[in-house]
């Protein structure tokens, strides 16, 4: 066998590069060891790798062999673990993970994907993370001044503004802490990256929470009062899985996981602080309807007469909590029954 160079690049978990080393074999050392020792052809600096973890070696046929070489935690091929492995075949490209280290060997055998070429073509844009920033972001804006218009405040204007302030702030606020978190996990900022993603899950939030509102108008349904809340603990759940997926190293299933987690346990808190809340006051009004034209309604809506029943019910309710509430004496503190 003749002197080969193989080239090892330690990677991120999204297969980003992070750094590369040039080892040259010999005709006579077609095997070359991986580990965290200074013994070891190639040196990782991974406390989860052994001194001498694993060895690679190269066939005459360009074929890559590994074998681990008695490590506690073993090595992770194509998402299994092996313990004890010998002459596991490793293809040209695929990712080997040695402790929590990623790794890939890339031999002279390895073919290469052909040149990209240097323009911009529709589908790259498409795809660029700033135009979708921008698109997303456009729609954005376009649907919350559309809610305020709904809303038909006194003052449009100062509403529109206003409200895109606050969206602004909340969202440069929230795209800073993912690029910061990403710049200490993966080296990178990737702020439009984060920008894209917060406000497409947004657009598409704002989009789908209006039509679902429209159809409970058009087709005259009872409010659901959680509706707002469900939609958005399951983008915020979108949202966060694709944050932790580009801002750290965490698996598809953990960030999964955590994103089913986090965002059901904020939803079942807040609609359980807000139900204690509404309980205590006798006053409240659940109401969060648009102005829409009668002409989209597709289902009659229900007589006068239930209007007013329920009104009256409604009324029934209020009198009765606030006949339980204890009553208070003329320097406002609460009476004991008792005395």
């Amino acid at each position: 066998m003749s002197a080969a160079t193989v080239l090892i690049e330690i990677c991120s978990v999204h297969g980003r590069v992070l750094a590369r080393e040039r080892i040259t074999l010999t005709p006579d050392t077609h095997t070359f060891t991986i580990g965290r020792s200074a013994q070891a052809d190639v040196t990782v600096d991974d406390a989860y790798v052994a001194a001498i973890h694993a060895s690679v070696e190269i066939t005459p046929e360009g074929k890559l062999l590994v074998s681990d070489l008695g490590s506690i935690n073993g090595i992770v091929l194509s998402g299994k673990r092996y313990r004890g492995a010998r002459d596991l075949e490793l293809a040209n490209g695929d990712m080997l993970k040695i402790g929590h280290t990623r790794l890939r060997v890339r031999t002279a055998h390895e073919t290469l994907a052909p040149e990209k070429p240097d323009q911009i073509e529709p589908a790259s844009i498409a795809r660029n993370p700033a135009f979708i920033a921008i698109v997303a972001g456009l729609a954005c804006v376009a649907q919350l001044a559309y809610n305020e218009w709904l809303g038909a405040p006194r003052d449009l204007a100062a509403e529109i503004v206003g409200t895109l302030i606050t969206a602004m702030l909340a969202a440069s606020a929230w795209v800073a802490f993912w690029a910061l978190l990403s710049r200490v996990t993966q080296w990178e900022w990737r702020p439009l990256r984060h920008a894209a993603i917060l406000l497409g899950v947004a657009a598409v939030f704002i989009a789908l929470d209006g039509l679902l509102q429209l159809a409970w108008f058009a087709f005259s349904l009872p409010q659901w009062s959680v509706r707002g809340v469900v939609v958005g603990a399951i983008a915020f759940g979108c949202a966060l899985y694709l944050h932790l997926s580009y801002a750290s190293n965490m698996s598809a299933r953990s960030a999964a996981l955590v994103a089913c987690i986090v965002p059901a346990l904020l939803a079942g808190t807040g609609l359980w602080v807000l139900e204690r809340r509404q309980m205590r006051d006798v006053n409240n009004i659940v109401t969060s309807l648009r102005i829409y034209p009668p002409a989209l309604r597709l289902r009659s809506t229900a007589p006068v007469e239930a209007f007013f029943r329920d009104a009256a019910e409604l009324r029934t309710g209020a009198d009765a909590k606030r006949a339980a509430m204890p009553e208070e004496d003329e320097a406002g503190e609460i009476k004991d029954d008792d005395t």
